[in-house]
């Protein structure tokens, strides 16, 4: 019986510590920094994305708001990009280098292409845009 237990209990913590280190590959991610009061807005994004849905005959893009990742508001806005053909991922990518570089009230914000994000048990709240 007590090798019957600890094999339980080991079985138990193998299957733990893997479930706890899923992650996910995300082509496009969107990191919010802030360097001492905040975030940079995201208007300038979200006006980019709606007119590139409306150019590219795009019903819905979406994506997934991870955070907060810091005590000043950070966040990460990740995108699957499923909904995008190739020639529209390339486009919508290089749009949105654009975008971000001039983004830079508050604080700043980066992008990280094919970006492997852990599971750590923060939200990820889908957002349609």
């Amino acid at each position: 019986m007590k090798t019957f237990t600890t094999a339980l209990a080991a079985l138990l913590i193998t299957f733990n510590a893997s479930a706890q280190n899923k992650s996910s590959v995300y082509p496009l991610v969107v990191m919010f920094n802030s360097e001492c009061c905040g975030v940079p807005s995201n208007k300038p994004l979200l006006k980019y994305i709606a007119t590139f849905k409306k150019t590219c005959n795009i019903k819905k893009l979406s994506a997934c708001r991870i955070g907060p990742m810091g005590r000043e508001g950070e966040y990460y806005l990740a995108f699957r990009l499923k909904e995008l053909n190739k020639r529209q991922t390339t486009a919508f990518i290089k749009g949105v280098k654009t975008v971000v570089k001039k983004m830079k009230d508050k604080g700043s914000a980066t992008i990280e292409e094919q970006y492997n994000i852990a599971e750590t048990g923060k939200e990820c709240e889908m957002q349609k845009l």
